[in-house]
């Protein structure tokens, strides 16, 4: 199946079940205003997909730039990141959803597709006891896996939809692409997800092994965008406001910093002729731009459970397990 083809159908999917859920206004929260370039594309998927919604964004924010003062509206839709970090592995993500879900408990609520995943099932059933006091909380896993240990074990609404990223245009990432070169390369992640994984990489041409190019090395946006949140932290450390201040932030990160990774993204993926990933988005981006891609596993089967779920008869993709 052609890859237009397959990313219009995991497209339509995602509109025509979420579309129907939010019927009115909403605020976009947890958005990534750091360095990986998967999430960022996840945010770029979900900036096209409420953009083709007849409602407005009424706030938007990150996990630092979030403002306890504003307060929602209670007609008003939630929306909380999609990607993977629904669980205890990367906790500081989780507890900020868990606050949301209790503190707006009339609202309509959407946690975009995630990968779960719980080390300690105990914690896992302690989330589940806190959600399920929430009426109007929807919960979206992006595969299979994830999607069965929510229906087991949380009595929320859970959906089975892509990684958001599928709701990008194509076309829009063209602008960006670079001139591909005979290079081969090796994208290897270096956090807590990473796994060991014996894998025949051809050496001619010669391997170029990195993780994103942001975490590679510091760009002039990411001195920025420390800057402002260190000097947010000064101000809430002596009790100061901070509204201003984190307008500034939710204003540069999404008209500066986003279009800025985004673009190194795809200039970094679309310049190497044969690419083998550990993350997710490489894959996915690769897929966007119609190029092949060899996939690893990461160390919890994130990557293997999202391409058996929705890439395993893509021809171009390959998992390598």
């Amino acid at each position: 199946m052609e890859y237009r083809v397959r990313a219009d159908m995991l497209r339509q999917r995602i509109e025509a079940t979420l579309s129907p859920l939010i019927r009115g206004d909403y605020v976009l929260l947890e958005l990534p205003y750091y360095r990986n370039i998967g999430d960022i594309l996840i945010w770029e998927g979900e900036r096209n997909f409420l953009g083709r919604l007849p409602y407005k964004c009424l706030y938007r924010a990150s996990l630092f730039s979030y403002n306890p003062d504003f307060e929602i509206p209670a007609k008003a839709t939630i929306l909380l990141q999609g990607g993977g970090n629904f669980g205890d592995l990367w906790k500081r993500s989780q507890e900020f959803r868990l606050q949301i879900i209790e503190r707006y408990p009339d609202n309509n609520i959407i946690v975009l597709p995630q990968t779960v995943y719980y080390e300690n099932e105990e914690v896992m059933r302690e989330d589940a006891v806190r959600m399920a006091k929430h009426p109007r909380l929807t919960l979206c896993a992006r595969d299979r896996r994830s999607f069965d240990q929510l229906l087991r074990n949380f009595q929320n609404t859970v959906l089975l939809l892509p990684d958001m990223a599928f709701c990008i245009p194509p076309d829009s990432l063209l602008v960006y692409k670079k001139k591909e070169t005979d290079r081969t390369l090796f994208l290897k992640r270096k956090d807590k997800e990473w796994k060991e994984c014996p894998v025949d990489i051809p050496q001619r041409p010669p391997v170029h092994v990195s993780d994103w190019p942001t975490y590679e090395r510091r760009l002039a946006v990411d001195f920025i965008m420390d800057f402002l949140a260190a000097i947010k932290r000064r101000l809430e450390h002596y009790r100061l406001p901070v509204t201003a201040l984190g307008r500034i932030i939710d204003w540069y990160a999404g008209k500066i910093y986003r279009k800025r990774l985004l673009r190194l993204g795809v200039e970094f993926v679309s310049s190497y002729r044969n690419i083998y990933t550990t993350r997710l988005h490489v894959a996915i981006l690769s897929f966007l731009l119609e190029k092949e891609c060899f996939f690893l596993d990461n160390s919890y089967g994130k990557n293997s459970q999202f391409y058996h779920t929705w890439l395993e008869d893509v021809p171009g993709i390959h998992m390598i397990e």
